[in-house]
């Protein structure tokens, strides 16, 4: 016991558990700032808002975990949603289809999106931050071009029900979290795949030396980062009954920041999903207290941007890199 007790350093629970601090800290100062905070219907407020760009934030974050990254988020939010809403819509341009097709062409978007830049980046050896930043402006370009520059609606209650509707008290959005959580949890810390990302992420070259397949475990990753993008893509749009070619303006910016600010290190090789998820919900609680208190947007991007630039100096702090 007294060895336990000695060993234990305060410096060292701090960086292990910043993220979980910073978090209840948070949630303390505006459940005293503002008494709207606390309440049952707020909660699940923030957890609804949370549930699509958590989803995302996975995503990036398993990126990011691996050495490489996609700029193309908040685009291809914008095209798969227009894509699944085209399917579904009843409206003037809308093919009428059934619901499970919507999302199918959504989710197919994504990955769509996603596998062509890994590959490209995987094959063609360009930095990934390049490939992105391209594929942010082409598919952004793609969603103006197929809405024709105009929001789509006139969605079946069919596709709404899983934006909209609830499991007793818990809206269908965070239960399709829930579960991204889970599986992605058991991908990273349980699966092969999940030991070859950290890998790479690490040493790419001390991966390839160990027989690992670093071209097929980047465009795997970016397979999975699409599913989880057009999943969260097609639901936000289900959420608010319509896509538009400006949907998941800024999004790129919200899975980075929730990943880093979660203890995902840009260096790679570092972070954890449970992790990502308290980034996302910081994030989250962060914007949702500066709505109840009264903030004006403009200066949530400046606490929004601060926090991303904070976070990556302590994340070069805590790897020793200058």
């Amino acid at each position: 016991m007294r060895n336990k007790i000695s060993n234990f350093s305060l410096k060292q629970f701090i960086n292990d558990r910043g993220i979980l601090i910073a978090f209840i800290l948070i949630v303390i100062i505006l459940t005293f700032a503002t008494p709207n905070f606390m309440t049952a219907a707020n909660i699940i407020n923030v957890l609804r808002q949370v549930s699509c760009i958590g989803i995302a934030t996975i995503g990036v974050g398993v990126l990011i975990i691996m050495g490489q990254i996609d700029l193309a988020i908040g685009s291809t939010f914008a095209l798969a949603g227009i894509i699944a809403g085209l399917m579904v819509s009843t409206g003037v341009g809308g093919f009428g289809l059934h619901p499970v097709l919507g999302y199918f062409a959504g989710i197919a978007t994504a990955v769509a999106v996603s596998l062509f830049s890994g590959v490209v980046v995987a094959k063609a050896r360009i930095p990934a931050f390049i490939v992105t930043m391209g594929m942010m402006s082409i598919v952004r370009g793609l969603a103006l071009i197929f809405a024709h520059g105009m929001p789509v609606g006139n969605f079946p209650e069919g596709f709404t029900y899983l934006g909209t509707k609830s499991i007793g008290p818990i809206p269908w959005t965070i239960v399709i979290f829930l579960i991204t959580i889970a599986v992605m949890w058991y991908i990273m810390e349980k699966r092969p795949l999940g030991r070859y990302i950290y890998a790479v992420g690490s040493n790419e070259d001390a991966a390839r030396a160990a027989g690992i397949n670093v071209d097929r475990v980047k465009i795997k990753t970016y397979l999975i980062e699409g599913i989880l993008v057009g999943v969260a893509a097609t639901v936000l749009a289900a959420r608010l009954k319509s896509a538009a070619p400006a949907m998941g303006a800024g999004y790129e910016l919200d899975a980075i920041a929730g990943a880093i600010i979660g203890g995902v290190s840009f260096n790679g090789g570092i972070g954890s999903v449970p992790d990502m998820v308290l980034g996302a919900l910081l994030i989250g609680v962060i914007n949702n207290g500066m709505d109840l208190l009264g903030v004006e947007a403009f200066y949530k991007q400046v606490v929004k941007g601060s926090i991303i630039i904070i976070a990556v100096l302590i994340d070069r702090k805590r790897t020793g890199r200058a």
